[in-house]
């Protein structure tokens, strides 16, 4: 693991840190190019509940990408490397960003590609790339444009506009942003949350959800269907029955 990313483990969770304060957390490639294995690692992890991003130092989550790189790359070098930030979403577990402070270009295609954004309101967003002859190439257009909207969608990118966290949690681009100083007991309570429900379920929950919103819609409820039915055969489903009809707290086992 390169000294900009760093993964702490506590309990159920894990945090990987995006490290690189001096450069507001930019990323480079070679930071784009560990997130694949780390949260591949994360993912076989059976320890490993909930995984959770966070950009250190307080002032950015992510600022994007290290623009110094972007003209030593050929296009073939950057038709893939978009979906180094999609192993977020591929993660099976849930994933929030934690975020505090500037998420700009990249960093905000990192985040979109998390199943939850918390944000403080002091933080910041925006696609900028408009600006420098460019679009989001990481998965930012289409992830934005589903969770926002077309017309929204066209505002912000086509401007290269920064949105306040307050606007952006109106947009539904982030899940919920919190005063500056209650990030920690925020993202710990959402964390805490899914780290108590069984993993099987949310990992189907998560595939169910993510594959089926842009499935036709006989699809996605057989889809739905066959993903329940296939949660009979596990032990969490009976423990979760189990545990109901002898009113004591469930012991989910993954299994």
């Amino acid at each position: 693991m390169s000294e900009f990313l760093r993964v702490e483990r506590a309990g159920a969770v894990a945090t990987i840190w995006i490290d690189r304060q001096p450069k507001m957390n930019t990323m480079t490639v070679a930071m784009r190019n560990e997130f694949p294995a780390i949260f591949g690692s994360l993912d076989a992890d059976a320890a490993v509940r909930v995984v959770i991003v966070r950009g250190a130092g307080g002032r950015a989550f992510s600022a994007g990408g290290d623009v110094s790189e972007f003209l030593t790359l050929a296009p073939a070098d950057l038709e893939l490397w978009g979906d180094t930030l999609t192993s977020a979403e591929r993660c099976r577990k849930p994933v929030i960003a934690a975020i505090d402070g500037y998420t700009m270009g990249a960093g905000l295609e990192l985040a979109v590609a998390c199943d939850f954004r918390i944000a403080t309101l002091r933080s910041e967003f925006a696609f900028p790339e408009v600006r420098l002859g460019m679009i989001p190439g990481s998965g930012g257009t289409q992830r934005a444009m589903r969770l926002v909207g077309m017309t929204r969608a066209k505002l912000f990118m086509m401007t290269g506009r920064r949105v306040s966290a307050a606007e952006a949690e109106a947009w539904g681009l982030i899940t919920q942003a919190v005063p500056d100083d209650k990030l920690d007991a925020a993202v710990g309570a959402l964390a805490a949350e899914l780290a108590e429900r069984a993993p099987l379920a949310l990992r189907t929950l998560k595939m169910v959800l993510n594959r089926g919103a842009e499935a036709p819609l006989e699809t996605a409820l057989e889809l739905e269907r066959k993903a329940y039915a296939w949660l009979r055969s596990t032990h969490d489903y009976a423990e979760g029955v189990t545990s109901f009809l002898e009113k004591r707290p469930p012991k989910y086992t993954g299994r």
